[in-house]
């Protein structure tokens, strides 16, 4: 016990404060629905805004992306990866087709630009 070894009796830090750094945590927004893609990557807003978001277009049956996706993800939840703070939005395009037209995404997967 950390008391112990720098010899502070138990008693003294029970009332003691504790006290941490509040820092923005990662976001990782999974297959979310055209309103949340354009509120989050289209037109951020406040604090948001100046988070760069990875968008990851996905297919369930994709093989490769199913690879990809934890990846991406430790990316988004590890900022000493990129260095800075950076949100992930998968969106799977078979439910959302439109958003994935609109992006020109299409087979073959994964497609990285």
């Amino acid at each position: 016990m950390l008391s112990r070894a720098i010899g502070i009796p138990t008693a003294s830090l029970r009332g003691a404060r504790s006290f941490s750094a509040s820092t923005r945590t990662a976001k990782v927004y999974e297959n979310v629905d055209a309103a949340t893609f354009n509120a989050r990557v289209l037109q951020p807003s406040g604090a948001e805004a100046d988070v760069p978001v990875l968008v990851d277009f996905f297919a369930t049956w994709c093989q490769p992306c199913k690879l990809l996706s934890p990846a991406l993800k430790k990316v988004a939840t590890q900022k000493d990866l990129v260095g800075k703070q950076v949100d992930l939005v998968t969106i799977d395009v078979d439910q959302h087709q439109d958003i994935a037209q609109q992006f020109k995404v299409r087979s073959p997967f994964p497609q990285m630009e």
